[in-house]
């Protein structure tokens, strides 16, 4: 009978840092799940090369907490605050930063780096620590069964698939295209159909079907004013392209992406073999409002990000969503939250109005431990009118 228990190790009124789930198949496999907050590296001086060492050992030092190492990791996300609207500021950043990435994670943990990547300029305010450069936050799986083989992750019955964000970014013959010109609509079919869809249909994935959660990130910093247009373009074509197999997700504004010719970037979850995918049946923002996969007597939720202006009240939604899935709810079978704080130019705004945020979030998890969290401020999450954001994942045993 299939088992699952979640530890939240380090638990503050916001979040838990790492969490670890301990999971027991139908098949008796057994394996962890290990997802620590987000994580930046301020104790070292405010630079590029010192927040990357800093975080790497912030993160290695929650990933041994829970038995595992940098090499069981198989999925990062990077999210630089972004330096400044000049694009050549961001070029200077990314390309300071990816210089370093790699042969600092060989040189801290010295083990082989095998996860896959998803970057983006996130906004000039950042993140909740004003001094960040930038905030990591990475996922890991260790198990008898269990091997990382790229972007799919093996569980010897089903496989998981989660390739990094991609954009229009390809060679042709030796020239490399940056850009497919202001067709937004070309940009973002070009994206799905070449970078996803054939290159899984190769490994014989039905991309369409199959694809149970997408974070699509949309970038604006290049026109400001067409923020809104783009996203509404872009969501169609989401749409239009997934029709009744929509998966669980969000969209929403960043500075630019790292490709930054480009305006489109998006990365989803695919799923094959012997594992069951549900969607809610319901559409909001585009998206299913939540998509579960079953394996072997275990489910896992995957919630859209719901919006708002009161954390409590979004929490509350997303309980309500892993229940109708099967779960007990979000405080017994959560395992992680993204937190989307909207953020304009006052700095001083966004600091106050993340305080009220934390306030109401802290309020709903009183008496309990929560689930890990990253959080960052964006220029907007799923409609013009929402203040905040949150999605989550959860996970429990039928």
């Amino acid at each position: 009978m299939a088992q699952v228990s979640i530890i939240r190790h380090n638990p503050i009124a916001i979040f838990s840092n790492p969490t670890e789930v301990l999971v027991k198949d139908d098949h008796n496999h057994v394996f962890r799940l290990i997802e620590p907050s987000g994580n930046v590296g301020t104790q070292y001086p405010n630079d590029i090369g010192s927040e990357w060492f800093g975080t790497i050992e912030n993160l290695n030092k929650n990933l041994l907490v829970c038995g595992v190492t940098w090499s069981d990791v198989y999925k990062t996300d990077v999210l630089w605050t972004t330096p400044s609207s000049n694009r050549d500021d961001c070029e200077k950043m990314k390309d300071d930063f990816n210089a370093i990435y790699r042969p600092m994670i060989d040189a801290a943990t010295g083990g082989p780096l095998r996860s896959n990547r998803m970057a983006r300029f996130t906004h000039p305010e950042g993140f909740p620590d004003p001094v960040a450069l930038f905030e990591v936050q990475i996922k890991a799986v260790k198990g008898d069964h269990v091997t990382i083989d790229g972007s799919k992750i093996d569980y010897g019955y089903w496989t998981d698939h989660q390739p990094s964000g991609a954009a229009v970014l390809h060679k042709r013959g030796d020239q490399v295209i940056t850009t497919l010109g202001p067709d937004l609509v070309k940009e973002t079919e070009f994206v799905l159909v070449e970078q996803y869809e054939k290159p899984l249909a190769d490994q014989g994935v039905d991309f369409k079907s199959n694809t149970v959660w997408m974070e699509i990130l949309v970038g604006v910093d290049d026109a400001p004013e067409k923020t809104w247009q783009r996203i509404d373009t872009i969501r169609k074509v989401f749409e239009d392209y997934f029709g009744d197999n929509r998966p669980a997700g969000l969209i929403y504004p960043v500075s630019r992406i790292p490709n930054m010719d480009s305006i489109v970037e998006p990365q989803p979850r695919v799923v094959t073999g012997d594992v069951k995918i549900t969607r809610s049946g319901k559409i909001e923002n585009g998206f299913s409002t939540w998509t579960s996969i079953e394996y072997a007597g275990v489910t896992e939720v995957m919630s859209s990000a719901v919006g708002g202006d009161d954390a409590g009240h979004m929490l509350g939604t997303l309980d309500a969503r892993i229940k109708a899935a099967g779960g007990n709810g979000l405080k017994e079978d959560g395992i992680f939250n993204n937190a989307y704080v909207v953020a304009g130019d006052d700095s001083a705004a966004a600091r106050a109005w993340i305080q009220t945020f934390n306030a109401s979030f802290s309020a709903y998890y009183e008496g309990s431990a929560p689930s890990g969290r990253t959080a960052q401020f964006i220029g907007g999450i799923q409609q013009e009118a929402y203040k905040s954001g949150i999605s989550n994942r959860a996970i429990f045993a039928e």
